[in-house]
């Protein structure tokens, strides 16, 4: 079904002058503007909609906004960012990688870089004509985009690739929470075996959400598995296949901050220190997002010699200043047993009454800890609330480093 119902000429549209003209304008009385006339030389819902998106993607996606490309929503909002498209292409080499979810081609247009011949597969053929206008319009001309679905291309392709690559559509499901391989589209496991006629490296990209412990009981032969994270937030999780090995994963958790620094730590590091225990913890420590769902934050403790305050904390003390630290430092002010009475005396003596609240492993929750004790959040006070191992509630008044 056709969404846009595009001409010809509706893509050839001076999309550059539109948006320097109207860039700043409320979206909802363009909309009406340009919705209530009948148009013949543009596609309103496509610039519109295409308008919207370069308000707000810029950093998401440099270069298509920056050569103002369309950017129809769903596809924009289902896309990778070009930095975690970025970090892909590194995993990889070779002369021909297959996408089978091509979606608006923004990991196509980072395999480009790295591989001479791109495959991208969509069933929209509608989309695939935008797509492949934006390819023309930034200059890529070896990218074959092909509308078809992946089902269908695996089963008359005799081709074989370096690399292939799915981004399958995560169907929702009443348990919207958990979610399951079998619940993509198209259906990854059921994939497996054709895939492994036509590749030896099979890269699939998975939802933040997804359980890594499910992953390795599902598919074997995982190499390796990425957890990546854009400026703290764990963005996709990147199963990396192997079908030719059989040895364990490696779990790795990635922070990108820009295309220049990536941060990287797995498991498979060395450990020189061991942790201490001190009863002067000056410093108090959280992890980047990508440690804590990889669950990698035992062994990234371990080896800065800092203190787990509880094993499902998440939380590190130390009384050493790690520099580079792959996550948020602190100078502890001050921490205590944590009970009502004390807390609630402690900020009257100290004249809180504005912090950011985080807590882990702890019964109450940030709102409900706000509102008991009249806390507005925000500011330079950073109080944290946990429990030790042994149960024990714990406070800590931070400054951040």
């Amino acid at each position: 079904m056709q969404k846009y119902n595009l001409l010809p000429e509706h893509l050839n549209f001076n999309l550059k002058n539109f948006v320097e003209k109207h860039l700043n304008d409320d979206i909802n009385m363009l909309s009406f503007k340009f919705k209530s006339i009948e148009q013949t030389d543009f596609n309103a819902n496509l610039v519109l909609e295409t308008i919207l998106n370069i308000k707000k993607a810029s950093y998401k996606l440099p270069t298509l906004t920056s050569n103002y490309c369309w950017l129809p929503t769903k596809s924009y909002e289902q896309s990778s960012s070009e930095l975690t498209a970025l970090y892909k292409s590194l995993l990889y080499t070779g002369n021909s990688v297959l996408d089978l979810c091509g979606g608006l081609g923004v990991d196509d247009i980072a395999f480009s870089k790295v591989f001479s011949k791109v495959v991208s597969l969509d069933a929209d053929e509608e989309l695939n004509e935008i797509v492949k206008y934006n390819f023309k319009k930034i200059g890529i001309n070896h990218i074959e985009r092909l509308t078809v679905f992946a089902e269908d291309f695996l089963t008359k392709n005799t081709s074989k690739f370096d690399l292939v690559y799915i981004d399958a559509d995560r169907r929702s499901t009443a348990n919207s929470k958990k979610f399951l391989l079998s619940d993509c589209t198209p259906n990854i496991l059921e994939l497996l075996p054709q895939l492994k006629l036509i590749t030896n490296q099979l890269l699939i990209k998975l939802s933040p959400m997804i359980d890594l412990n499910y992953c390795k009981s599902e598919i074997e032969n995982i190499k390796a598995i990425h957890v990546v994270s854009l400026k703290n937030e764990v963005k996709e999780v990147l199963l990396l296949v192997d079908f030719t090995i059989f040895n364990s994963t490696v779990i790795k958790a990635i922070n990108i901050i820009n295309d220049q620094n990536i941060h990287e730590f797995s498991h498979s590091n060395s450990f020189e220190k061991e942790s201490k225990n001190s009863n002067s913890n000056e410093y108090f420590y959280e992890p980047n997002a990508s440690i804590i769902k990889a669950n990698l934050s035992a062994n990234y403790a371990q080896s800065l010699g800092l203190k787990m305050i509880a094993l499902n904390s998440n939380f590190f003390v130390g009384h050493e200043l790690i520099e580079n630290f792959y996550g948020r430092c602190f100078k502890i002010i001050d921490s205590f047993s944590f009970s009502k009475s004390s807390l609630k005396s402690y900020l009257k003596e100290k004249e809180i009454l504005k912090a950011n609240i985080s807590k882990r492993n702890f019964p109450i929750n940030e709102a409900v800890i706000a509102k008991q004790f009249n806390l507005k959040t925000g500011g330079d006070q950073y109080l944290f609330f946990t429990q030790n191992n042994q149960g024990e509630k714990l406070f800590y008044h931070c400054r951040k480093i």
